[in-house]
């Protein structure tokens, strides 16, 4: 297994000059680059030209996209160009959401999602790139309806199995499930692993009544707050996770979003890294 570490801590006005930062943080050589916001302010030529001078890959190329209602066509639009830039940089993976809907109704919602996903997924193999679905929860207070099936481990293997496809895969993001109230180890991962091909590594704990403590964030789904934390302090079972992981065969990439303050990023991000690889020697030591 390898680490990477995550452009979305970053603005549209922030170029990638912290994420070379971060990675140096790590100690890691590879990014997950995300599209278009790291690139807005040095544009794509010189944001990647950079990226390539500082030693470091590209383990994925991240998109604000969802192919489930409203902005399919967008969506649709910005995976495109993202397949496009893997296969440019020899990324062979690129991140994407659902979406969401007024209404739950997971097999409406899950053949809309693969009629709209069949087009991308023709580009994808044609440039051997994998198109990978993170599992979402409603950070941003978008989906009162809770109509996202990423939300769901089951829905979200019906969804699997329906594209059939090996240029679809998932992003597991761990703490994504936690934060819908799913126990990722117990309830989400074993059903899911035949699909993983990527995964998120923060960590999450339900939040008290207080403010939640500096530099951290605080996020609510459907009336469940939970604060971002240090990794390894918050209710993440990683040694079990990546155990799990190792067991499957995964051998991809760890990438790191700690979701803190950018005065703390560095530093957490350093003992994030540390974190992880303690865990791997433990715990996978054939992947390190």
């Amino acid at each position: 297994m390898s680490i990477a570490v995550s452009g979305t801590e970053f603005t549209d006005t922030d170029g990638v000059d912290g994420l070379i930062e971060m990675a140096g943080s790590a100690q890691c050589d590879a990014v997950e680059f995300w599209h278009p916001k790291n690139a807005v302010r040095d544009g794509i030529d010189a944001a990647l030209g950079k990226l390539d001078r500082a030693g470091l890959r590209i383990a994925c190329v991240s998109t604000p996209s969802q192919l489930y209602g409203t902005g399919e066509a967008d969506g649709v639009s910005l995976l495109h160009e993202a397949i496009t830039i893997a296969a440019r940089t020899g990324c062979k993976r690129v991140n994407t959401y659902f979406g969401h809907a007024p209404v739950v109704d997971d097999r409406r919602a899950i053949a809309a999602y693969a009629a709209a996903l069949a087009p991308v997924l023709d580009h994808a193999a044609a440039e051997g790139v994998v198109v990978v679905l993170e599992n979402e929860f409603d950070a941003f207070g978008w989906d009162p309806a809770g109509s996202d099936v990423s939300r769901r481990p089951v829905a979200l293997a019906e969804l699997c199995a329906r594209v059939g496809s090996p240029w679809f895969g998932l992003n597991f993001d761990a703490a994504n499930f936690l934060c819908t109230a799913v126990s990722p180890a117990r309830d989400a991962l074993p059903l899911l692993l035949p699909w993983v091909r990527y995964a998120h590594v923060k960590d999450v704990r339900r939040a008290p009544a207080e403010t939640p403590p500096d530099g951290w964030t605080r996020y609510t789904d459907h009336g469940r707050a939970y604060d971002t934390a240090p990794l390894g302090t918050g209710e993440l079972d990683w040694p079990a996770i990546i155990a799990s992981l190792t067991t499957a065969g995964y051998d991809g990439y760890l990438t790191l979003e700690p979701h803190c303050a950018r005065s703390i990023l560095p530093a957490e991000t350093a003992r994030a890294a540390d974190y992880v690889r303690d865990v791997i020697k433990v715990h996978a030591p054939s992947h390190q």
